[in-house]
């Protein structure tokens, strides 16, 4: 995957993603799918290494804990988009918002933390402008990670299937 941590770096990312990762409401994001087979779980995960690793390697100097939590809870919406006919059509206009909601009734939220959740989709959502530089790496992170895992993942696994 692209942005390895080293182990140093992924165990502080660890240590701020406790008590969010790991909570019941956050493990709900196992049961959706976000893009081809890769949960909403694990592409919140993706997002927040990338996030952590692009702070690091472009000295952004962002606050780590907003980052991770942000970055981490930035798709906490809690539906399968996939099957949700009044909201599907819309998912990507309406979910930050939903996401934000969600995170913001579970955890405590900075308004930095509240921003970097509402204002990842950003350009699709023009109105939600990331104010930080906290929410413009997460919003750069959530487009790299959906890019690789509806391109080059599902590209992968055709090729494995190919093999086969």
């Amino acid at each position: 995957m692209l942005c390895k941590l080293t182990p140093e770096e992924e165990v502080r990312m660890h240590i701020l993603l406790k008590g969010i990762a790991d909570d019941p409401n956050a493990l709900e994001m196992q049961k959706f799918i976000q893009h081809g087979s890769v949960t909403t779980y694990e592409h919140c995960l993706r997002v927040t290494c990338i996030a952590f690793w692009l702070n690091i390697h472009l000295h952004a100097r962002a606050d780590e804990a907003s980052l991770v939590k942000g970055a981490f809870l930035h798709d906490f919406y809690l539906y399968d988009w996939h099957n949700c006919s009044n909201i599907t059509h819309w998912h990507g206009f309406k979910h930050a918002r939903i996401a934000r909601y969600n995170a913001e009734t579970v955890f405590k939220l900075t308004d930095k933390e509240k921003d970097i959740i509402q204002s990842h989709m950003w350009p699709l959502t023009p109105t939600d402008i990331p104010h930080s530089r906290e929410a413009a790496l997460v919003c750069i992170a959530d487009k790299m990670s959906s890019g690789y895992e509806t391109v080059l993942e599902r590209k992968a696994q055709r090729k494995e299937k190919q093999e086969r």
